[in-house]
């Protein structure tokens, strides 16, 4: 049997009963930091057996396109369905139309559509979820490139970073500052009006995410100043041992700092000798810096058209 929950501390408890809290995107502080009140309306479907609930699809529901996506929006990746597998059938004929769950977990996709093969064209879209595990290389990101980049890519890149931080003597801080507005203004002068954060939802999306970073004790701040002005930022988050990082920007007027920003962030995380430091999906340079690939994929109800073919 089916039914649906719209009572947000029934969600709630919902969440808090079935959630594994293995990764930050199981915590519900954090995924309603990502959820827009004013835009998103609960409707977690819960699937029950005897009337025992026994699964749940947190699923809610945009109000101002009618759509439907999985609670926390389509930022976190390589989530899963709290569902038997067995039932995936009937919870998805349960779904409303127009759903789309983006980033779905490779491994468990290949579960469901081993057992369901017809839903293959509803899970046709992929994208890659990039992460290091920093035991592979002892800790230090300078022993990964020199196993993974040409010889000439790691010294141009190092003789970069060398000339960085002795022309403008950069100064590095580590704490748990939220410094959201200082990377809001670097990003959006970068990429202008294709930034996420050009527009105001985007703005307060990532101003809640950081505040209840910050309040949680998860969030990882490194700031780079150059003569006392912020010139790079990257603001991440440490759950159970595992890093992601979430938002990073610096100013593309100085050469370089961008590199400098990430190598010194994936630094960090060896110091503090994390699991695994997740990059998310997207942008090809992930690929480039040869990161770890986890397949991510998305479902869509119905299915996506296939494209056509130009004559």
């Amino acid at each position: 049997m089916i039914r649906f929950v719209t009572d947000q501390a029934e969600c709630e408890a919902l969440w808090d009963q079935f959630s594994p809290r293995e990764r930050a995107w199981d915590e519900w502080e954090l995924m309603y930091a990502f959820h827009d009140e004013a835009r998103y309306r609960f409707n977690f479907m819960v699937h029950e057996t005897d009337n025992i609930a026994d699964g749940l699809i947190p699923l809610v529901e945009d109000t101002k396109d009618g759509s439907f996506e999985l609670f926390g929006g389509c930022y976190a990746d390589s989530r899963i369905l709290w569902i038997d597998i067995d039932d995936f059938r009937e919870c998805f004929d349960a779904l409303p139309e127009n759903t789309a769950f983006f980033d779905l977990r490779g491994t468990w996709v290949d579960q469901v559509l081993a057992m369901y093969p017809e839903h293959g064209p509803n899970f046709i879209e992929r994208d890659n979820q990039y992460y290091l595990v920093p035991a592979d290389f002892d800790y230090d990101f300078t022993n990964h490139m020199v196993a993974t980049f040409s010889k000439d890519k790691r010294k141009n890149i190092q003789r970069d970073i060398r000339k960085l931080v002795d022309t403008q003597k950069p100064e590095l801080t580590w704490d748990d500052a939220d410094e959201t507005e200082a990377f809001i203004e670097m990003n959006v002068k970068n990429f202008g009006e294709e930034s996420d954060y050009a527009i105001e939802e985007g703005k307060d999306e990532a101003r809640r995410v950081v505040r209840e970073l910050k309040n949680l004790g998860y969030l990882r701040t490194l700031t780079i100043r150059i003569d006392r002005i912020i010139q790079g930022v990257s603001l991440s988050a440490l759950y159970k041992n595992n890093w992601v990082a979430l938002y990073s920007s610096s100013n593309n007027d100085i050469n370089n700092i961008g590199k400098y920003l990430t190598i010194e962030t994936i630094q960090e995380g060896c110091r503090l000798r994390v699991d695994e430091i997740n990059y998310m999906t997207g942008m090809a340079w992930k690929k480039a810096w040869h990161m770890k690939e986890n397949v991510c994929r998305t479902m869509r109800k119905p299915a996506k058209p296939p494209a056509e073919t130009p004559s």
